[in-house]
């Protein structure tokens, strides 16, 4: 698939840089067509093992995303043999972007990603083959689908390196507290087929196909109603944390939200007139005074 990035205005993000445009050394890519948005980890020559100035990048093209009405679904997938080894483990200056505190990992660290990923309002698909460790593991499972080549390794590395706490958050969530206990001390590699029968991947596909079907599923997702699947997955990230009661609230106001869509009201349309519906992603504009434009 060849993916075009359209003009954009000047957006400044967190790498301090225009978020319509890539980093100069072209680690982090960013393209649209019909309606999907294409992140890139461009780095294959270290099987896309993230720096941290590359983090902050992913963190601006994600929202980039999030921004563009006209981004309807999102693919993550690595250049070359891998979709990401995780952290790049050389040394780095430790104080770059502040004291090495769990405030400064949260502003620059791979979690943030984790958590921009869950929370983005739109389908995001993982493109996976080589592998996803450590980190990439961690970003493959906070995306909505993985589709995976035969070749995909995936694997909770941390403990291998004498590290730990990646994945323990997600991991417990696919796999159950036993397996992800398992994953999380031995750090072994999980093959694509294994993956597959636990549930951490959608589907594997011959390597290919792995494009075509991964953007045929992003494709299908791009024209779904956009708002609804956003507040489906808010809805699930709240419900993983709540009581069974605070659980169906969030459950029901994910339907309350949906009333200020405009394709909540075309999908009961389009089933009682007996055709497709034309899903558009659109708000219902509630603003009723004049918008000035040019107000400082």
């Amino acid at each position: 698939m060849t993916a075009k990035s359209p003009p954009a205005e000047p957006l400044r993000g967190n790498a301090g840089a225009d978020m319509e445009r890539t980093t100069p050394d072209d680690r982090m890519r960013y393209a649209v067509a019909d309606a999907i948005a294409t992140i890139t980890i461009n780095r294959p020559t270290k099987l896309n093992a993230l720096l941290p100035d590359m983090i902050l990048e992913f963190a601006d093209l994600l929202e980039r995303a999030r921004r563009d009405r006209a981004v309807r679904a999102v693919v993550i997938r690595g250049e070359g043999k891998s979709f990401c080894a995780g952290d790049d483990l050389h040394p780095e200056d430790r104080f770059k972007y502040g004291p090495p505190d769990l405030h400064t990992r949260l502003k620059m660290g791979y979690p943030r990603l984790v958590a921009d990923i869950l929370q983005l309002r739109k389908p995001v698909v993982a493109m996976v083959r080589g592998y996803a460790v450590g980190a990439g593991c961690d970003l493959a499972l906070a995306c909505d689908f993985r589709i995976a080549a035969p070749d995909t390794r995936l694997s909770a590395i941390y403990v291998r390196r004498g590290l730990g706490g990646g994945c323990s958050y997600l991991l417990p969530r696919f796999v159950g507290l036993g397996k992800a206990t398992e994953l999380m001390l031995l750090g072994g590699m999980v093959e694509a087929e294994e993956a597959l029968r636990l549930n951490l991947v959608t589907r594997v596909v011959p390597d290919a196909e792995l494009e075509a079907e991964t953007y045929a599923l992003a494709g299908k997702l791009a024209k779904g109603p956009t708002q609804a699947i956003g507040a489906m997955k808010n809805a699930r990230n709240q419900g993983l944390g709540l009581d069974p009661v605070k659980g169906i609230e969030a459950q029901i106001l994910c339907n309350v939200e949906l009333m200020f869509h405009r394709d909540a009201r075309e999908g009961p349309r389009a089933y009682l007139e007996r055709r497709e519906p034309n899903f558009t992603g659109e708000w219902i504009d509630l603003q009723y005074d004049t918008f000035d434009p040019d107000y400082r």
